[in-house]
């Protein structure tokens, strides 16, 4: 789709021009209002005009707590006209961790949706935000943000003078990682990487003149951002936004958003697939979903009951949204595909030395080309230069690589339990857990064992109006699963804790006190060695 003669190193650069070629086309669909490439860069620019007018200069930063909404992508833009610094932050934050990411990236002004303001005013007068502007109506729980001036207050139509010439080396936002191991990094990203990501999964994703990319994942994350977004700019076509997944409309609200192409994280997939089926599931116009996490189990019915084609893939913030991908041409089942043009990637273990073919070892990359990747951590050298150790981006996942090339995701390095000698990846007894028929999700974590080194822990979600006993799923795991992985501890929960890109907070559930737990040898269910 893209034209090669085409080229863009800024984001500034690709709606101004992208809007002198589409015009009136749809750039950007959110419920109820559709934005056209001219509208996007005529609101960008009265934005930028706003934020020379209230001292935003070229390097600032400016965060925002904002849902997927209209004032999300005019922010995003007429920042970047400016030559200042986007810091989206997880909408889902409160308490000390919000107060740490603002802490931490030190913007010079804050834009939020005041559903959020809850979350934000007990932390404001001791942060000290010199600018502050809202979305919404400030009432009820937001009621003293009154005084404070709107988003739409902040657009000018006089002129200012034009931005700074941006370098594709010029940081146009910090995405903060979720931290599961310690406090939360800010990855800083650069023009260049958000041009460069989009355009190669433009050509991996099957795309067609008159498709549309529908993404129900937070604006705030680099999967909405690089996967839909920008990807819909790069090749002239339309993103479409919802506010949030909602699993049981999710194909109507694809269909109503006109959507060909849909973007979906492991937790969706599976929420999706145990969704009740119904008419709906393949009156839409999707047909290829993008995924991350479809396991080789239900690969082909998923296929076979949405009516979609996927294209599986890997990615983080730090080396792309997508630096892995099915060739569209080539697809493995099960493979998360082969690296993007812009990457290198292998295979290694601890002592960073490759690995034989399908052989388990840490997923390491580094890039073909000068800023296509993060450029480090905000405030912590040290943390960027432990993650390039040896010239390789140690992304902290286990992978496998067959002898074509084709990678194969096995779960994060981190997470991995050492129990009795043996080390066992969580994802393999979540996916036993979760293919019982009264199981909606799981999450394993390790906890401490008396023996040394881990006992495996499996928190359970039961599926609403289902009941199962601890002895069942015990068993269960039993007859599915090598002795060594089945749980030996089992608490029920109501609700897994999850991110707002639907990822789960295992680290959440690791430290977790007060429930009722069922010790599978006090229940006096037997694992029986080989």
């Amino acid at each position: 789709m893209l034209d090669p003669e085409e080229e863009y190193h800024d984001l500034a650069d690709l709606v101004r021009r992208k809007a002198r070629k589409n015009g009136p086309k749809t750039a950007f669909r959110f419920h109820g209002r559709d934005i056209s490439y001219a509208e996007l860069d005529r609101e960008s620019d009265r934005i930028a005009n706003g934020l020379h007018g209230a001292g935003i200069h070229a390097g600032d930063r400016i965060a925002s707590l904002l849902f997927n909404t209209p004032e999300f992508p005019f922010l995003w833009f007429g920042l970047a006209k400016r030559g200042a610094v986007l810091v989206p932050l997880n909408t889902g934050l409160k308490g000390e961790i919000l107060r740490y990411e603002l802490a931490d990236s030190s913007p010079a002004g804050l834009v939020i949706d005041l559903r959020l303001w809850p979350n934000y005013e007990p932390l404001r007068v001791g942060l000290g935000i010199s600018r502050e502007w809202t979305v919404g109506a400030p009432t009820g729980d937001a009621a003293d943000a009154a005084g404070l001036p709107s988003f739409a207050s902040l657009a000018s139509d006089e002129t200012a003078p034009p931005g700074p010439k941006l370098q594709p080396s010029d940081p146009a936002s910090i995405m903060y990682t979720s931290g599961t191991t310690g406090p939360p990094k800010g990855a800083i990203i650069p023009h260049e990487k958000l041009i460069t990501t989009p355009r190669e999964i433009g050509q991996r994703s099957r795309l067609g003149p008159r498709a549309v990319l529908f993404t129900a994942l937070p604006l705030f994350h680099c999967n909405a951002q690089e996967m839909t977004a920008l990807t819909a700019l790069l090749n002239d076509l339309t993103a479409a936004f919802d506010e949030r997944f909602h699993a049981s409309a999710y194909w109507e609200t694809a269909a109503g958003m006109g959507a060909t192409h849909i973007s979906l994280l492991i937790a969706m997939i599976n929420i999706l697939y145990k969704q009740p089926e119904k008419a709906t599931d393949r009156t839409h116009g999707v047909r290829t979903a993008l995924t991350a996490g479809t396991t080789k189990a239900i690969w082909p019915d998923f296929e076979h009951r949405f009516g979609v084609s996927i294209v599986e893939l890997y990615g983080m913030t730090e080396c792309g949204c997508t630096t892995l991908m099915n060739p569209p041409e080539a697809i493995r089942v099960g493979s998360v595909g082969t690296p993007l043009g812009f990457v290198e990637a292998d295979v290694v273990d601890d002592n960073d030395q490759p690995v034989p073919p399908d052989t388990r070892g840490e997923l390491v990359v580094r890039p073909k080309a000068p800023f296509t990747m993060f450029l480090g951590y905000l405030n912590k050298p040290e943390k960027t230069v432990e993650s390039w150790r040896n010239l390789w981006f140690h992304t902290g996942d286990y992978v496998t690589k067959d002898r074509d090339g084709y990678y194969y995701f096995i779960d994060r390095k981190k997470d991995v339990i050492r129990r009795r000698g043996e080390n066992l990846a969580p994802y393999d007894v979540e996916s036993v857990l979760n293919r019982h028929p009264a199981v909606f999700e799981s999450v394993v974590v390790g906890i401490p064992s008396p023996l040394g080194e881990e006992d495996v822990k499996a928190f359970v979600q039961l599926k609403p109006g289902s009941s199962a006993e601890p002895t069942e799923l015990f068993e269960f795991c039993i007859e599915h699963l090598p002795f060594f992985m089945v749980p030996k501890v089992l608490e029920f929960i109501d609700e897994i804790p999850k991110t707002a890109n639907q990822k789960s907070q295992r680290y959440l559930l690791r430290g977790r006190k007060g429930g009722v737990e069922y010790d599978r040898e006090q229940l006096g269910v037997v694992v029986r060695k080989p």
